[in-house]
């Protein structure tokens, strides 16, 4: 976890069961409308305002796939795009909207399915890891994604819209062709994914080599804060933003 970004300093506790302990609330699901398969749009409440809250993560994963599918708004879809990405959800979904799992440590749950944080453009074509714009400041605000076609796919936050970015964690890989989310040759090729290339890829198996490739990206966000006891990151439940498809390139 990014370690600079900004902490607000606020003591609030609140009860859970019989312990008192510090609390993030998620963003609900009901708060998140999926259009198609193209278009997200969330509302964040304002409930974090009295907790510990730092900022929202967004984390992502990108799957290869051989089906179209004009709506993506039913977890129906997910067996048929690509089955990692249904076992995936499978896992994530008893932890959405979950009054129980509270917690959680949801970096490493994230990271151990190999989801990584979603980056947007900034600027002198710099990236800039999303967690540092949302932070307190989008409390009560809407953002707004949208992966439509022949467009490069972007957010739009406080009214300004940001090119979204792949990771590369870190320096650890070097995604191609680039790290735009565009559906091309160089993403999907099989040879290009592998831990230091296409890392936040998974392929499909049984591809035929002359059929269509189609390539979705699955994004869950998550509020992060300080317990302040420990001072260490707490996290809340997930929520899924939507599983977009990619644009062809052009």
């Amino acid at each position: 976890m990014i370690r600079f970004l900004p902490i607000l300093l606020t003591f609030l506790t609140l009860s859970c069961g019989l312990d008192d302990v510090p609390l993030i609330h998620p963003i609900p699901q009901s708060h998140i409308r999926q259009d198609m398969n193209n278009r997200s749009v969330v509302s964040i409440p304002t409930d974090n305002a009295d907790t510990t809250f730092s900022h929202f993560v967004i984390y992502y994963k990108i799957f290869v796939s051989n089906t179209d599918q004009p709506s993506t708004a039913s977890s129906a879809a997910y067996s048929a795009i690509n089955p990692i990405l249904a076992s995936d959800h499978n896992a994530v979904s008893p932890h959405i909207d979950s009054t129980t799992s509270v917690n959680v440590n949801m970096e490493s749950f994230f990271s151990g399915r190999d989801y990584h944080q979603l980056h947007v453009q900034g600027p002198d074509m710099q990236a800039i890891n999303i967690s540092t714009i949302l932070s307190s400041s989008v409390l009560g605000s809407t953002i707004e994604f949208d992966f439509p076609s022949r467009t490069i796919p972007n957010v739009t936050i406080d009214s300004t819209v940001y090119t979204l970015w792949r990771s590369n964690g870190n320096g650890q890989f070097d995604p191609r062709p680039n790290r735009l989310f565009i559906n091309s040759d160089d993403l999907w090729t099989p040879g290009n994914i592998n831990a230091e290339i296409n890392r936040d890829v998974v392929n499909l198996q049984g591809i035929g080599a002359n059929d269509r490739r189609y390539v979705y990206v699955a994004m869950y966000i998550v509020g992060a804060g300080i317990n302040v006891a420990t001072y260490s990151f707490i996290y809340s439940t997930p929520s899924l933003i939507h599983v977009f498809q990619l644009p062809d390139r052009w």
